[in-house]
């Protein structure tokens, strides 16, 4: 694949975006449109294609508005925001023991899975949690490392017992973006296997999965049978869109009802003088740069001081507009056990410095540069700002070059560890523990930069094991200046989360916060015209 410079990348991208969308199935679009008497939201995402519809295997961003749609967890967050006072779910009740060990839920009676199979119960919160739990099988393994045991109590009870006491345990189970809670039928998986599984969903929700075209769409009906009541819409059509003039242009031309917008200030401005509603949510996404240690010259620490040295978040600022703030700590400020910048000592501050990062990679034996070769992900937020990262870069004497992929290719080539440098965007519960345990501890599948320190995993782990919120403020202090030290790891820039819709789409709730990159359209979604 050829080298790229900044402008031919943007330039081609756009090219191949707009072209993508002209040559899709204009003859389905068509009827789709003409269609009479049936409420359609269509939502346009940034990515390419999906990964997987089997939770267990699923973390592209794509998947957001989909699999939580198809199926759901035993507690949910109440409609429109991120809070700790969960809901029910699938479990209508739930009680936990005085030391904070023991989760007793009580599941929803006659809740029915999609297709032939049956009820839900009991035997399939244990299949999903035994299957998130085994490690040769799910990347989410380690969210359930603290589980003791999980036992079926007749066909509506189910008992998780914990190793030790972990108030932010309930976010596992919870119905939102996070594969790892989202239950899955056992007599599904039994019947199709794990393969089929993967791109043939059944769940509980208010949708059912109808069709997948890989690369243009994919289709969910309404369950007539939803637990919940009736859902208002007929269909949620979820379109691949990677270009963001491509979802801009059809959001204009009413081919789509909602998308995800770019990260570009002056974009989001412009569609909403055109009239179109602009969400703008938190938490924070965390945008970070990993420096893979398992490649030379990489596993020297100058080599890593010099890539932390040539990154200037103000930059990333001025690309990306508004939605963005510059990272002056490794996580988020809304999430807990984040820092501030005066709580890392002086020396392990971010900071910008490209000539001190020349003399760094001098003193490393590459005073005459250093040339890095990767595979970067064509979503437009990845890709503007790998490229500008490609520039910065060059500012201490590394020649990047950038070789454009799809967004799935992409998660796939990472988790192999194939790339020197990766970009990734991450979001979750806001509690900052659940960002260092998947990166950080060692053999996690978001490992990226293969960091392996027998202390780190002991913090970690403390972390894990205690009860109280105090002592859990200080450990991940511990941690995250560790891990400053290391160098393993740039972060970037903190970003919103902005999505647009038409006004004639109605969400059913006031949207504030939410984990899902995407709308998630419930129930509760109508639309009017």
């Amino acid at each position: 694949m050829p080298n790229v410079t900044r402008r031919q990348f943007a330039i081609g991208a756009s090219i191949l975006g707009i072209a993508a969308w002209a040559s899709s199935e204009l003859k389905i679009l068509i009827s789709e449109a003409q269609a009479q008497g049936v409420k359609r939201v269509t939502h346009a995402v940034s990515a390419g294609d999906i990964n997987s519809l089997d939770p267990t295997l699923a973390w592209v961003s794509a998947e957001a508005p989909i699999n939580p749609v198809i199926m759901e967890g035993l507690v949910a967050y109440p409609p429109g925001t991120v809070s700790t006072e969960f809901v029910p779910a699938l479990a209508e009740s739930w009680t936990v023991s005085d030391d904070g060990h023991v989760y007793t839920f009580k599941l929803r009676e006659g809740v029915k899975w999609h297709g032939e199979f049956g009820e839900f119960t009991s035997e399939d919160v244990k299949f999903t949690l035994d299957r998130y739990s085994d490690k040769d099988v799910s990347p989410w393994a380690s969210a359930y490392d603290n589980v003791e045991s999980v036992e079926v109590d007749g066909p509506y009870g189910v008992v998780i017992s914990l190793k030790s006491a972990d108030p932010f345990f309930l976010a596992n189970l919870a119905s939102d973006t996070e594969s790892v809670g989202l239950m899955l039928s056992k007599k599904a998986f039994d019947a199709r296997g794990a393969a089929e599984m993967r791109l043939n969903p059944i769940g509980t929700g208010p949708f059912a999965f109808k069709e997948y075209v890989p690369k243009d769409r994919i289709v969910m009906v309404r369950h007539d049978d939803y637990w919940g009541g009736t859902p208002k819409l007929d269909e949620v059509v979820v379109r691949f869109m990677p270009s963001s003039s491509a979802r801009e242009l059809a959001m204009r031309t009413g081919e789509i009802d909602s998308m995800r917008a770019a990260l570009d200030g002056q974009v989001l401005a412009r569609l909403g003088q055109q009239g179109f509603l602009i969400d703008s949510k938190g938490p924070e996404i965390n945008w970070w740069l990993h420096i893979n240690t398992r490649q030379a010259p990489l596993d020297d620490i100058r080599v890593r001081r010099a890539i932390s040295l040539a990154i200037n978040g103000d930059e990333f600022q001025a690309l990306l507009g508004d939605v963005a703030t510059p990272s002056v700590a490794m996580v988020g400020p809304a999430y807990f056990g984040a820092l501030s910048a005066e709580d890392f000592p002086e020396e392990l501050r971010r900071r910008y410095d490209p000539e001190a990062g020349r003399q760094l990679l001098a003193e490393a034996g590459h005073g005459d540069g250093l040339k890095l070769s990767m595979v970067i992900s064509e979503r437009d937020d990845y890709r503007q700002m790998m490229v500008l990262m490609q520039d910065q870069l060059k500012r201490v004497g590394i020649d990047l070059e950038l070789n454009r992929v799809d967004h799935a290719f992409y998660h796939s080539q990472i988790v192999q560890h194939t790339n020197p440098l990766i970009l990734f965007g991450d979001i979750t519960y806001p509690n900052a523990e659940i960002l260092l345990q998947r990166a950080f501890k060692t053999g996690a599948t978001r490992n990226f930069s293969g960091i392996s320190s027998p202390e780190l995993d002991e913090l970690l782990n403390k972390i894990s094991n205690s009860p109280d919120l105090d002592e859990r403020a200080e450990l991940l202090k511990d941690a995250q200046l560790y891990i400053a030290e290391q160098a393993v790891l740039v972060p970037t820039v903190f970003t919103g989360q902005p999505l647009v819709r038409n006004q004639r789409v109605s969400l059913g709730y006031d949207l504030k916060s939410s984990l899902a990159l995407e709308y998630r359209y419930s129930h509760l979604a109508d639309v009017q015209g």
